[in-house]
């Protein structure tokens, strides 16, 4: 084999970023290095793995059948990384994870699914709001954190890992809780309940508000994801929330699920970390693991 996993590692970069300039920056490398990788690539399997359509690239078909590839590759390594890891009993040591509210309904299960295989490791998991998480990565006080909207006044490294849908609920005796494809305006005039001003799920709703412009009729304002979840159950108002926050609640009837054109908003769910730390073996295990694990195995 003539080819390098690192040249299918930048040609991967170039195929998501669909750019060689964003891929040299995203590796740290200058755009001729990156091109030359590519074009190495290219003439060992003797095909076109990217066109140029307008100003736009774009993979060919065999492109796109290398980039699965690669992306099999990867995760067969690794697989194989922790597994090998995992026999010879190498690791060990403490993880220390700060979570942002709502990502309490769904870290507990992933965290059981990982120490089942990595017993070794001590984990200690910190779940705050928003601004909190953010100071303990400043500090340096946590090894990884997690976002669903990433802080746009920090630089961070982060990995997406699970999808975050986002949906407008209310109490199930709400007017519009059996109505069928509502839109946004419809929302109109009925009381809202908010997030506190810096949460991901606030910054999310206040784009979707400016987007459809429409004018809330906030009547309070709630510090967690519980807060908001039981005063919708009150019958105080509606509001977007995670679904992973209400699995139960809508299983027995307690909450209803509005159906309103343009949701589940989705978004990721992101393991992050500042911008040049050296993670330890055991953090970069656990970000292994998020990546290559059947999420929705593990949460079913």
């Amino acid at each position: 084999m003539s080819f390098t996993l690192h040249q299918l590692d930048v040609f991967a970069e170039v195929a998501k970023q669909k750019s060689m300039t964003r891929a040299a920056e995203k590796l740290f490398m200058s755009q001729p290095a990156v091109s030359i990788q590519v074009k190495k690539l290219q003439d060992h399997f003797g095909v076109d793995l990217f066109e140029v359509i307008g100003k736009e690239l774009f993979l060919t078909q065999a492109g796109k059948e290398l980039y699965e590839a690669q992306k099999n590759i990867r995760k067969e390594l690794n697989s194989l990384e922790m597994s090998l890891s995992e026999i010879k009993g190498m690791l060990k040591g403490k993880l220390n994870l700060a979570v942002v509210s709502t990502a309490k309904y769904f870290m507990p299960y992933i965290l059981g699914a990982y120490r089942s295989k990595f017993e070794n490791i001590k984990i200690s998991l910190k779940v705050t709001n928003r601004n909190e998480v953010k100071d303990l990565l400043r500090r340096n006080m946590c090894d990884l954190a997690v976002f669903s909207e990433l802080p746009d006044d920090m630089d961070l490294e982060w990995v997406e890992f699970l999808d975050n849908p986002l949906l407008m609920a209310s109490a199930p005796d709400h007017p519009l809780a059996n109505k069928k494809k509502l839109k946004f305006i419809d929302l109109e005039g009925y009381p809202f309940l908010f997030r506190e001003p810096g949460s991901g799920t606030r910054l999310v709703m206040q784009r979707l508000i400016d987007k459809h412009k429409i004018q809330p009729d906030v009547i309070m304002e709630l510090g967690t994801n519980e807060a908001v979840k039981q005063a919708i159950m009150a019958g105080i108002g509606i509001s977007l929330i995670s679904k992973y926050s209400m699995t139960l609640e809508a299983s027995i009837g307690k909450i209803s699920v509005l159906d309103v054109n343009g949701l589940p908003h989705i978004n990721r769910w992101k393991m992050v970390y500042p911008k040049g730390k050296r993670l330890s073996p055991a953090a970069q295990n656990f970000v292994d693991f998020t990546i290559n694990a059947d999420m929705q195995e593990i949460l079913s």
